[in-house]
């Protein structure tokens, strides 16, 4: 799949997930949306898909992106065998291609600039920050330790408390940090602990990167939003689960109390407070209890979301439609329903299923279509005798189905580096392989 076809595929993904989020964000626990975003994720980095016969693609009779109608480039070849120069329609193609890719590097090192020099701004300022030393911390910190180093600072550069580092994680508060209230800071502190369980650090740098690949992309940038507002919404829920249904109130409050709008940009930060203070509201208030029954039910949506819409279709046998001599390289599919049906190894034609002596006026005509050392020539429809064509160099098939298969065994002989035309000698008894060969089906 090319980087077009990832984001394209990916961007389908997001839309069913911000669809699923929009119907069901305070019904299914919130590490439901989590798994789907990651799942989005995984789709927007991988060159490749899995084939399923569930997937949207093959529901909707169609090939998802990089796996349906693909492009072959067929090397045109002369009468001689030599290659034929690339014409200037493929060299304009090759120009527009590298022409793609300065400007899709150009915007990659643009974001990764501007997320760098954004964090870069904000660690200049970590380092104002002063120690915090009280017995409540004190005693936070030896009940919650971790084979990490956790470290409690305060700073007066920022109105919120945040989360920031991963080998040795800080919990940054506000100089304007009440340490009597105890109850409040017990809440926001077990917040920003489940953030550095839960290394949500490494999360955000990882949707970093799949936004700055993507940068073209705007459902990727809704995202890279929604994504990490879902990972504040897990983290309430954790907290919530943690300390009680009974303590949804009081976090709810302690979340207002600290909602104070920050400024600037702080990437790969861990943030007590977000723009969404009223969404987040919400969802405490309707968190309820994990049942048996909703449990199932998000395994089967996250299951059935990733596997109708991160798969693509079945592969089907492609035909792909001729182009004429000299008329340039390209070879694209075309519809089963059209009649008549070319492929990049040979000529053939067919009439609605009838010999193909039976009506010479429904004969179709078609054109040369080459590919590597196997040519094929035109027909015309007044050289089609009863049962046989005039001329050399003619090999008949009885279906298209038997084509294709010495096609695929020409072409796996090839890439054995044997003869192509090994183990068909007797087929080819009297065919001049250096010249055009017609491949007809009858």
């Amino acid at each position: 799949m090319s980087l077009l076809q990832m984001s394209f595929a990916g961007g389908i993904l997001i839309l069913a997930v911000i669809v699923i989020r929009a119907l069901a964000i305070n019904m299914l626990p919130k590490k439901a949306f989590n798994a789907l975003w990651w799942i989005s994720v995984v789709r927007l980095m991988i060159p490749f898909s899995i084939p399923s016969a569930f997937s949207v693609y093959s529901l909707m009779g169609s090939h998802a992106p990089g796996n349906g109608s693909q492009t072959i480039r067929v090397l045109p070849i002369g009468a001689s065998g030599q290659a034929i120069p690339l014409t200037s329609s493929v060299l304009n193609a090759a120009n527009a291609v590298s022409t793609w890719t300065i400007v899709w590097a150009a915007g990659v090192l643009v974001c990764a600039v501007f997320f760098s020099l954004a964090y870069w701004k904000c660690w200049k300022e970590f380092q104002t920050s002063l120690p915090v030393g009280n017995d409540f911390t004190e005693n936070w910190l030896c009940v919650h330790q971790q084979r990490r180093r956790i470290s409690i600072r305060q700073s007066g550069r920022f109105s919120a408390p945040l989360t920031y580092g991963v080998i040795h994680p800080v919990i940054l508060m506000p100089m304007s940090t009440k340490w009597e209230n105890t109850d409040s800071l017990e809440y926001v502190l077990t917040h920003e602990y489940v953030h550095i369980r839960r290394f949500d650090s490494i999360r955000k740098l990882v949707l970093i990167v799949v936004l700055c690949v993507h940068w073209f992309n705007p459902l990727v940038w809704i995202m890279y939003v929604l994504a990490n507002r879902d990972i504040e919404l897990s983290c309430d829920e954790a907290v919530v689960r943690l300390f009680g249904e009974n303590a949804k109130a009081a976090y709810a409050r302690a979340l207002i109390s600290m909602e104070e709008t920050r400024s600037g940009l702080a990437p790969l930060c861990n943030n007590f407070s977000k723009n969404g203070i009223e969404e987040r509201i919400i969802a405490i208030m309707k968190i309820k209890r994990t049942t048996v029954f909703s449990f199932i039910m998000t395994g089967l949506i996250v299951a059935g979301t990733a596997t109708m819409f991160a798969t693509s279709a079945n592969a089907r046998p492609q035909q792909a439609e001729s182009v004429g001599q000299g008329s340039g390289t390209e070879i694209v599919t075309k519809p089963d329903s059209i009649p008549q049906v070319d492929d990049s190894f040979g000529t053939f034609f067919k009439d609605g299923g009838r010999a193909a002596g039976a009506d010479t006026e429904d004969i179709k005509t078609t054109v040369p279509v080459q590919s590597d050392d196997i040519y094929g020539a035109p027909v015309e429809k007044n050289s089609v005798l009863a049962d046989d064509l005039s001329g050399d160099n003619i090999i008949y098939f009885d279906t298209e189905a038997e084509r294709d298969e010495h096609f695929r065994a020409l072409e796996a002989n090839a890439e054995k580096g044997l003869d192509r035309y090994a183990g068909f000698e007797e087929m080819y008894a009297g065919i001049d392989t250096s010249a055009p060969v017609m491949y007809i089906v009858k």
